[in-house]
């Protein structure tokens, strides 16, 4: 199955399953906000899918494709699938654990804090002139 999206929403997508992995961490209340902060930038679809992972256990539920190896599961995937998404900005599903997949080399790295910064500084610099 493929789900298009964009790279901002792939990141974000990472973010959402690093934030999920650490959730011990956190307090209830900052879990909640911080989750929630994070899911505005996500079409219903990614978020359907992600949510029915994370129920049935499948943590993380977004993973890269690693020298054509899910890094979930760790098994090989079929070559064209790994043709696919090297080729195509979208989430693939590995057909082994069902975790959502990318190609990292069209995903650059983003840190959460990055996210979180251009999230709050975008809206308040839209109408400004340079």
């Amino acid at each position: 199955m493929k789900l298009e999206a964009t790279v901002k929403q792939i990141q974000i997508l990472v973010h959402l399953a690093e934030f999920d992995k650490d959730a011990g961490k956190l307090t209830p209340d900052a879990y909640h906000r911080g989750h929630e902060a994070l899911q505005r930038g996500l079409p219903r679809v990614l978020l359907d899918r992600y949510q029915w992972l994370v129920d049935a256990g499948r943590a993380p539920a977004v993973v890269a494709i690693e020298q054509g190896v899910c890094s979930g599961c760790h098994i090989r995937l079929h070559t064209m699938l790994e043709q696919q998404a090297g080729r195509s900005l979208a989430v693939f599903t590995c057909p082994h654990c069902r975790r959502m997949l990318y190609a990292a080399e069209l995903v650059p790295a983003d840190s959460p804090a990055d996210h979180e910064k251009s999230r709050r500084t975008a809206p308040a610099s839209a109408g400004r002139r340079p």
